[in-house]
């Protein structure tokens, strides 16, 4: 369910990073109630807790084949272990599903232990380097995930995420990637960077059982 190419190194981009147009941050996704911490019987801490939970499990996992290998089974089993819904709370889960983790959940507000449900998504990142001589260099990178599930480990502020996953590319093991999920152009010294994203994403926020 996921594929992807070699992680990429974070950078330096500042804010003001707009998301391009063909780009769909959707959250018009089913929401369910209220996230525990939200409930009124539930803490901030809790709902931290139950979070670190989730990433414990997959870190406790990286470098090996998860179950079936497939991101679904990594993000499903995860959330169990720590108490949370799955996706099969939410809806039907099929091979193809546009899966529902939890409430959904803004970008701007995500956390580490949100999940992101990915479809026809990609990046392309291109920096370039301007030499003294006039002469520049140029390299470029890039990553898609077509149907996948992954979970936030890390809320960089250049756009990016680290995230925790499996099966991305096809048949990896568990692993952590940044993925960018801004698109915008950003110049720091001689030095320009170009990233440009597409397909849409979802974010979600587990919610307690």
């Amino acid at each position: 369910m996921g594929h992807g190419l070699d992680p990429a190194p974070t950078n330096d981009l500042g804010t003001g990073i707009v998301i391009d147009d063909g780009t769909l941050i959707r959250t018009e996704a089913p929401t369910p109630g209220p996230v525990g911490m939200d409930s009124g019987d539930s803490s901030n801490k809790s709902q931290a807790g139950m979070a670190q939970q989730i990433m414990n499990f997959i870190t406790q996992k990286m470098g090996t084949h998860h179950g079936d290998g497939q991101c679904f089974t990594l993000a499903d089993d995860a959330l169990k272990k720590a108490g949370a819904k799955s996706a099969a709370d939410f809806g039907k889960v099929t091979d193809d599903a546009d899966y529902v983790w939890g409430t959904a959940v803004k970008l701007s507000d995500v956390k580490p232990g949100d999940l992101i449900q990915f479809r026809n998504y990609s990046y392309e990142r291109k920096i370039r380097t301007d030499n003294p001589d006039g002469s520049w260099s140029e390299s470029e990178d890039k990553k898609g995930r077509p149907h996948h599930t992954a979970i936030v480990e890390q809320v960089n502020g250049d756009g990016s995420l680290v995230v925790l996953e499996q099966n991305a590319p096809k048949g990896d093991p568990v692993a952590r990637n940044t993925l960018y999920f801004k698109s915008g152009t950003a110049e720091s010294g001689n030095t320009k960077t170009t990233i440009k994203v597409q397909g849409a994403v979802r974010f979600y926020r587990p919610q307690a059982r």
